[in-house]
């Protein structure tokens, strides 16, 4: 069940009744925004444009400017951290001095530059973007004269810029620092590796070429396996030149016994006995003679005779020429013996240092891999050393935060003026009152002591009975209480 609606008349009766309480409220408000308004002080807003740009030395690609959103937005967060730094604001405020222009040592005070830093100083995006859409931002500076904003952002700026600076070469210092350990571990692990791979090089020395060949993908034959295949060529020709000797050297031996046996061996073995191959020719003629004379002549006849006596003194100088040849051929048989074990010594002697190379291959390959792969290392700490160097440097004599131009003063006080004020202050006064007013007064139903409220509001304070032509209720009562009596029922 709802409740009935309040009267205005009542409303009106209780602003009324309670007049000097919401009218003061509103006085009392409105003379303290005058107060206000008095005593304050002007504030003056400064704006200084800044450009922001990356490190030149940080993309060869690029250089000067953000490889993302994301980058430059965390640029942009890491300058508004240094703006709002309380170093950087107690260094601008002691550059330009404390407002009443006296020397005052402990100016600036932590209280003051906790304030200032506080309210008074900020880093903002251009209107309507937000920190990583655009290279551009705002040094907002405040202050209570139009002169000392503009010194107040000057000074703010040539802190900044120190500060970033130094942000910077802390930086480079301890990258430096760890690209120089990094550096050092890369070198103390290539001379390791190098140290091993001396082992190598001073083991083979002569057939370093040949080692290095082993581990080219797309290296020919080395020298030492052209000289074993050369010497097994020279020993496989010797080896027959002595198998031949030999051969021929066995067959004189059986030649000087018996010379047939000389007639029957070919002409190659007696090739390397000329007088021996042309007696052969002569006995071989002087047989054929014989027997053609002896087809038509008497065994005594002396033409049959004197060819077979010349037959007779071949086969005789045959046998002492196979004898001689025998003793000849030893020098030979003993100079090629030697030549035939000296390529089979070298046979074996290439075949063993081509077998200890094979075996260290393996292990060469291996530390010849880490080598490159240390100098590898090592050529790119050192890049990248030079890189963090070149950026300590360019920190030192660099910004990468660059004034567009002067800074921007605003031609009146920032905020509302004394007359605003004031009209707000009245304003809240007067709700304060209104809300207090009818936080305390009561509705029109409500009663105090027997009486309504309304009798307070509307009549004095007097009941409705008490008013001039009112019945008197105790004695009209009576009465009406016979007159029941009497009506019939």
């Amino acid at each position: 069940m709802s409740s009935a609606p309040i009267p205005w008349k009542h409303v009106r009766n209780v602003l009324v009744v309670f007049a000097p309480l919401w009218m003061g409220a509103t006085v009392l408000f409105a003379f303290v925004g005058v107060c206000f308004a008095l005593f304050s002080s002007d504030i003056y807003s400064a704006r200084l444009p800044l450009v922001v740009r990356n490190e030149a030395t940080s993309s060869l690609e690029r250089l000067g400017r953000f490889s993302s959103q994301t980058e430059l937005k965390s640029a942009q967060e890491t300058i508004l951290e240094m703006t709002q730094n309380p170093e950087v604001v107690a260094a601008a405020l002691r550059q330009i001095g404390p407002a009443s222009g006296k020397d005052d040592p402990t100016w600036p005070s932590p209280e003051v530059v906790d304030r200032i830093a506080k309210d008074a100083v900020n880093l903002l995006a251009p209107q309507g973007s937000e920190f990583g859409s655009t290279e551009v931002v705002y040094l907002q500076v405040k202050s209570t004269e139009q002169q000392r904003a503009v010194e107040f952002c000057k000074a703010m700026f040539d802190n900044l810029t120190l500060h970033l600076r130094n942000i910077r070469r802390v930086r480079a210092d301890s990258v430096i620092s760890e690209l120089t350990q990094a550096r050092d571990l890369a070198q103390q692990n290539l001379d390791a590796a190098a140290a091993r791979m001396h082992v190598y090089e001073v083991k083979f020395a002569a057939d370093l070429g040949e080692l290095r060949n082993l581990n080219d993908a797309i290296a020919g034959d080395g020298t030492n396996r052209r000289t074993l295949e050369e010497t097994v060529r020279e020993l496989q020709i010797a080896e027959l030149d002595l198998e031949k000797l030999y051969a021929l050297r066995e067959l004189l031996v059986v030649g000087s016994e018996n010379p047939d046996h000389l007639l029957a061996s070919g002409s190659d073995l007696l090739s390397l006995q000329p007088s021996l191959l042309r007696l052969k020719d002569g006995l071989i003629d002087a047989q054929i003679r014989s027997s053609e004379l002896a087809a038509n002549r008497t065994a005594n006849h002396p033409i049959l005779q004197n060819a077979q006596s010349t037959e007779h003194e071949i086969r005789s100088r045959m046998q002492e020429e196979a004898r001689l040849a025998v003793k000849a051929m030893e020098p030979t048989l003993k100079q090629e013996a030697e030549r035939v074990s000296r390529l089979k010594t070298r046979k074996e002697q290439l075949t063993s240092r081509l077998e200890a190379l094979a075996a260290a291959r393996t292990d060469y390959a291996n530390v010849d891999a880490e080598v490159k792969h240390r100098t590898t290392l090592l050529e790119t700490a050192e890049q990248a050393l030079a890189e963090a160097q070149a950026s300590r440097t360019a920190a030192l004599s660099t910004n990468l935060v660059a004034e567009l131009g002067p800074p921007q003063v605003s031609d009146k006080p920032i905020g509302p003026g004394g007359t605003l004020v004031t009209l707000g202050s009245a304003s809240a006064g007067l709700l304060f009152g209104l809300g207090a007013v009818f936080l305390i007064a009561p509705g029109p139903s409500e009663s105090r002591k027997g009486r309504r409220w309304s009798d307070y509001l509307q009549r004095g304070g007097r009941r409705h009975s008490d008013q001039v032509g009112s019945v008197d209720v105790a004695a009209v009562a009576p009465t009406a209480i016979a007159v029941e009596r009497r009506a019939p029922r």
